[in-house]
């Protein structure tokens, strides 16, 4: 079994945090929520899990492609979940989360579609990004007069409700499945918006589910309310407003933009919050690190890390060494990522700064489950710490009507 190691440095949380008076209060609504959400509740329903598995299955087999059409939490999840398979997945799946029109109509123009799965997912069944996709290669199909073999191969994953996109789905019997009502979007990766397209993938979904299952069931621990804690009173009391998480892994890239759009969306309310900012391990280095350690001190870091020695290729040592750079004589390419990981840590620790190692000692199945449920209930348990809605978007709403407006 893989466990999570997440250990905090230059932070004293006897002297660093003052607790407010109803942290006891804060606590307990916290495990209230947490004890009655969905999208945590839903890796305890095996039954529906392995029903999902036999629906995913079932809709996989003859095809050779797999494009999933959808957007923010309606993509992110999954391509994080595929992401640690280091582009050894199963099936070729392409995400569409962008409406960027050069860019889609030329990765569409490479693809066989008439071999391809399309998984179309909205939870609310009218998002305007994946209805112009979908709507693209209906049209294209249509020039063809061939839709009913496309709509064949389409699976569409949203509530169960009247909407465009159920309409679509049903006048054309594409297969459905039910997005679960009450999980929104950012918090679905547990269900079958972020399952279905990790089982295609080759992905071993129901560890990913036992994964987050260990950590939702450890309710021993408050490790998860720290930083909430922490970001309450640093950013009441002093000048934090970024939270920087660091990934070094290229298996952890997704799961980064996922975490962003999970924090950025829950807590960023009544002109409070934490920014959220991902880097990658060890390219932002070169990039970032300068204004990091010698900017602004604003941020609070958590570096996300795994073990990288005695990993990937092997260097040319006769060559390092003839060369006069004797530091690779005898490495790997991993040893070198584990050194640089190493000493930007112990930088921030000599200079001071406040951070956290979240340690995965393999980054696995088991492990990203165990990684993504532990930044939701840290998410939840932070926006109930400075007091706002952990599930509402309220400021988007404008935006999405404009949009319309502009339209008509």
């Amino acid at each position: 079994m893989t466990n999570l190691n997440i250990i905090y440095h230059n932070v004293d949380f006897s002297k660093h945090v003052l607790l407010p008076d109803n942290n006891e209060s804060i606590i307990s609504k916290t495990q209230n929520i947490l004890e009655d959400l969905p999208s945590l509740n839903i890796v305890r329903n095996s039954k529906l899990l392995n029903q999902t598995i036999q629906q995913a299955n079932q809709f996989a087999k003859g095809k050779e492609n797999f494009i999933v059409f959808g957007t923010g939490g309606s993509n992110l999840g999954a391509k994080a979940l595929i992401n640690i398979l280091h582009g050894r997945e199963r099936n070729n799946i392409i995400f569409h989360d962008n409406i960027d029109p050069i860019n889609f109509q030329n990765s569409i123009s490479t693809i066989d579609l008439s071999t391809t799965g399309l998984i179309v997912i909205s939870k609310s069944g009218s998002t305007p990004a994946t209805l112009s996709q979908f709507a693209s290669l209906i049209e294209i199909f249509d020039q063809k007069k061939n839709l009913k073999a496309f709509f064949s191969n389409v699976l569409i994953i949203t509530e169960d409700k009247i909407s465009p996109l159920s309409r679509i789905a049903h006048a054309n019997k594409c297969t459905i499945l039910k997005h679960e009502k009450n999980i929104g979007g950012r918090y679905s990766i547990f269900s079958n918006v972020g399952i279905v397209p990790a089982i295609i993938a080759g992905l071993d979904v129901r560890r990913i589910h036992a994964g987050a299952l260990s950590v939702i069931e450890d309710k021993s621990s408050r490790e998860n309310y720290k930083i909430g804690q922490f970001f309450r009173h640093q950013n009441s009391h002093y000048s934090l407003t970024n939270s920087v998480i660091l990934t070094y892994s290229d298996a952890l890239y997704y799961f980064g933009k996922w975490y962003l759009q999970l924090w950025a969306e829950s807590l960023g309310k009544n002109k409070k919050g934490i920014t959220a900012i991902h880097a990658v391990g060890t390219t932002d280095q070169h990039s970032q690190l300068q204004l990091y350690l010698d900017g602004p001190k604003d941020k609070f870091f958590t570096f996300i890390t795994t073990n990288h020695s005695n990993q990937g290729l092997k260097l040319h040592s006769s060559t390092m060494k003839e060369h006069g750079v004797n530091y690779l004589v005898n490495k790997t390419m991993g040893d070198l990522m584990q050194a640089e990981q190493q000493a930007t840590m112990d930088t921030f620790k000599k200079n001071n700064f406040a951070y956290r190692e979240i340690n995965l000692p393999i980054i696995d199945e088991f492990s990203i489950g165990q990684l993504m449920a532990m930044s939701i209930i840290e998410t939840v348990a932070t926006c109930l710490y400075f007091e706002v809605d952990p599930f509402d978007q309220p400021a988007v709403e404008q935006g999405k009507k404009l949009t319309k407006q502009y339209l008509s």
